[in-house]
């Protein structure tokens, strides 16, 4: 007889990532501490896409190494799971391999961590697609509705830029076109937004980690191309052909960048203020920034102490700290980190390893 799942495990089982991931993530979103002023921000943004349909935002996290962005964005995430109507998703932008299309590569990363379980709808709604984007159309009626699990299994993995497909594959799924520029890909992205709409979701929320990657991903030359891909996603609203209009969800991006990362951006902005060019129209469109400043001495000390409840052996947190503390930790621990929120939680974890010693 099988054994009984605990509701942490049920409610993992939802997500669809790694387990340690999940683990991982659930524990450093406990780990928040006092950015009550800036999650309110991030709330009203996350409202107001709700309200605002056929209307796309764009929010900058801006702090450098250890200022917690993405735990920021983690948590953003989180806020948005709570409003029900909003779908989130977490991309990290860091990867090993360099694509030869990143702008491509970006909007696939969104097909990869879409899961089409929580895809509700008809299959005639997903027909009514049919004379706007038959493509598309066909590979998410199989994604949906396929008999043939190994045909489901290709149309996804084609989808998400999984597979290099044959022209005998092409022929089974029913396209004509591989997902091979930026341009296709937006029909198939729209079709997701439709999707999620007829599900109930109003709103796409991509919270984006690691974006000033994107600069070592490109020469300098070809960088505002790639970042025209982010304009052109904050203006999606203005391709959806007529017939779909108010029968797509809208998008909401979070992206957090370096303080380095926004200064490069405000250097190309500057070339383009005599050459024109997408990052100056990208900027004006930009709906928040929020910068993420070092702890206080008051923040510091509420994050040792309760990094100093985690127990990582059983994953959770305790109701006391594991290691007892001193006034004098805190004042040696805020000398030494300045209130950067990833050194403390280092330096935590360091005397938890070694009292577990």
């Amino acid at each position: 007889m099988p054994q009984k799942r605990s509701f942490i495990e049920e409610e993992y089982a939802l997500t669809g990532t790694p387990f340690k991931t999940w683990i991982a993530t659930r524990l450093e979103l406990q780990a928040w501490v006092n950015r009550e002023k800036e999650l309110k921000r991030w709330n009203k943004v996350l409202d107001d896409s709700v309200k605002t349909p056929n209307t796309n935002f764009l929010v900058f996290i801006i702090g450098d190494y250890g200022m917690g962005k993405t735990l920021s964005l983690l948590k953003v995430v989180e806020e948005a799971k709570v409003k029900e109507t909003i779908y989130p998703v977490y991309l990290n932008l860091l990867s090993e391999q360099r694509p030869k299309n990143p702008g491509l590569d970006f909007i696939q990363r969104i097909f990869r961590v879409i899961d089409f379980k929580f895809i509700k709808i008809k299959k005639e709604e997903v027909r009514f697609l049919q004379n706007l984007f038959p493509e598309p159309a066909s590979i998410f009626e199989t994604i949906l509705f396929g008999q043939d699990p190994s045909q489901k299994q290709l149309c996804l993995a084609f989808l998400r830029g999984e597979v290099k497909p044959t022209q005998t594959q092409l022929k089974t799924m029913k396209v004509l076109r591989k997902i091979e520029d930026v341009e296709i890909a937006k029909e198939y992205l729209i079709g997701i937004l439709y999707l999620l709409k007829a599900s109930a979701f109003s709103t796409l929320l991509v919270a984006t980690d690691e974006f000033e990657y994107l600069f070592s991903l490109v020469p300098k030359p070809s960088q505002s191309v790639y970042l025209a891909l982010f304009r052109g996603l904050i203006d999606l609203p203005i391709q959806i052909p007529d017939e779909l209009r108010g029968k797509v969800a809208n998008m909401v991006l979070f992206i957090g960048l370096s303080e380095d990362g926004l200064r490069r951006l405000d250097d190309l902005e500057k070339v383009e203020t005599s050459t024109g060019g997408p990052v100056k129209p990208l900027m004006r469109r930009v709906t928040d920034r929020v910068r993420l400043n070092s702890l206080n001495k008051k923040d510091s000390q509420a994050l040792i102490e309760r990094r100093l409840r985690l127990n990582r052996i059983k994953g959770r947190y305790e109701k006391d700290p594991l290691i007892p503390f001193t006034q004098d930790f805190v004042n040696y621990t805020f000398r030494l980190t300045g209130g950067r929120l990833a050194d403390i939680i280092l330096r935590c974890d360091y005397v938890l390893d070694v009292g577990l010693e």
